[in-house]
């Protein structure tokens, strides 16, 4: 006859099992269960406007492979003032990569349009840090320059210290921007532009500013090509320090 203690022990385990397995289908009941916003678009509209976007979620592209991912446009309302709901076009090589595409309703020129995703992945919805202003009948950015919306703070793998008395303006900027480096006191070596993936759009030395120290920039590439709506950061690079900063094209 076995010990009282052996059916103790074995009533236990069964019961540390038990929570376990009940554990695991809770939590997959969870995931597979997840409830994605009821976003619905306002109706009764009379204007539109067209935007092509670009989404990152922590840097990272936010796309609309997985089907369940949802983009959208509010207006000054917020979640109950929905004006579009971004339809996913894949990626069409080598003429664009994927985008989102937001028809974007109003009746009010100059209401801020801000944006929102839900990822499926975590069941969460995030707030795009980028605004813009309702306008009938424009078209922001395109399948090939599309307009970049971010979530959160985004990474960029180049070192960043110290002030050098660098000013950039206006910021954001339409036509020009001038970055005034008469107050730095180190010698300018390099000064490149990179977009929100780190690539390279643009590189100037000091012998492209003008004798006090300022540079008047039209956002045009290395190739001649105008650049796209969004978020760049420009890298100082002189004899002892690089420092990194922020600007803002607007169309």
């Amino acid at each position: 006859m076995l010990p009282s203690l052996f059916y103790r022990n074995t009533g236990t385990t069964m019961k540390r099992k038990s929570f376990i397995l009940l554990s695991i289908f809770v939590l997959s009941v969870t995931t597979l269960f997840s409830s994605p916003p009821d976003w619905e678009p306002i109706q009764g509209t009379q204007y539109s406007m067209v935007l092509f976007g670009e989404i990152y979620l922590y840097s990272v592209t936010f796309t609309g492979t997985d089907s369940s991912n949802i983009a959208a446009a509010f207006g000054p309302g917020g979640e109950l003032d929905c004006r579009s709901i971004g339809a996913w076009q894949p990626d069409n090589p080598p003429y664009w990569d994927g985008y989102w595409y937001f028809t974007i309703v109003g009746n009010d020129n100059g209401d801020p349009i801000s944006f929102k995703i839900y990822n499926s992945n975590n069941d969460s919805v995030y707030n795009c840090n980028e605004t813009i202003n309702f306008e009938d009948g424009t078209t922001t950015g395109n399948p090939v320059n599309p307009y970049n919306l971010t979530v959160g703070q985004i990474s960029v793998n180049y070192l960043i210290s110290g002030t050098l008395g660098v000013s950039t303006y206006p910021n954001p900027f339409s036509h020009t921007i001038t970055f005034d480096l008469s107050q730095m006191q180190e010698h300018l070596l390099n000064l490149s532009i990179y977009d929100i993936k780190g690539r390279l759009i643009r590189k100037f030395t000091n012998n492209d500013f003008n004798d006090l120290s300022i540079l008047n920039w039209t956002g045009f590439d290395s190739k001649g090509k105008s650049i796209s709506p969004g978020i760049y950061f420009y890298k100082i690079e002189t004899s002892k320090i690089n420092s990194l900063g922020k600007i803002i094209y607007l169309q």
